[in-house]
């Protein structure tokens, strides 16, 4: 019985230890994925955040623009700066624009891009009232935006890295609370996009 005794305790207090930081590590690790499953994953939690926000604003449009780079600058070699629209969610009527706005080069729009650059974020909330538009007003009297909000996208370093729109078909002007809100998911999908960009295959 002494003997038994013994055996058991030597056994845990040698393989239990064993184990235990073998389950760790099986937990710890996550499964190696494509880089198309990785992009499915990403894109759906993105257009999921993105409906969840058409809602709660009662926008007609939704859309994340990142920032890239499109062929180069001759003689130089120096990369043009562009952007496009990667993600968007509209309401049932509402035109999409996400098609339009590809390899978008930044020099399109100086006045739209420095202000967030310069300041996170810019709105209008009456196109046809407001008087500045941030040269925008173009393409607002095109998809019928009465008013928009623009916030800027960060990395978790603090780098501009895209930017989030919502837009309205009819004068709206944001609360307090829906700033908050806006700002909050903003934050949320910042650091998604950052996260699936860190992650080079």
């Amino acid at each position: 019985m002494m003997i038994t005794t013994i055996v058991v305790a030597l056994i845990t207090a040698v393989f239990g230890p064993i184990a235990l930081e073998w389950a760790r590590n099986y937990f710890r690790t996550k499964p190696i994925k494509s880089p198309i499953q990785e992009a499915i994953d990403v894109n759906e939690v993105v257009d999921n955040q993105l409906e969840t926000i058409l809602n709660y604003l009662n926008c007609n449009r939704v859309w994340v623009a990142q920032f890239h780079n499109g062929g180069h600058f001759y003689p130089t070699g120096k990369s043009i700066q562009k952007f496009s629209i990667f993600y968007e969610k509209t309401a049932q009527g509402s035109v999409s624009l996400q098609y339009d706005f590809q390899n978008m080069p930044c020099s399109a729009f100086p006045k739209a891009l420095a202000t967030i650059y310069k300041e996170g974020e810019l709105s209008v909330s009456n196109y046809n009232e407001n008087i500045e538009t941030y040269d925008l007003k173009g393409i607002a009297d095109k998809y019928g935006i009465e008013s928009s909000y623009i916030v800027g996208l960060y990395s978790l370093d603090n780098h501009l890295i895209g930017v989030m729109s919502i837009s309205y078909e009819n004068q709206h002007t944001l609360t307090k609370e829906e700033w908050i809100y806006l700002r909050q998911k903003v934050g949320v999908i910042g650091t998604l996009l950052t996260e699936y960009l860190k992650c080079k295959k």
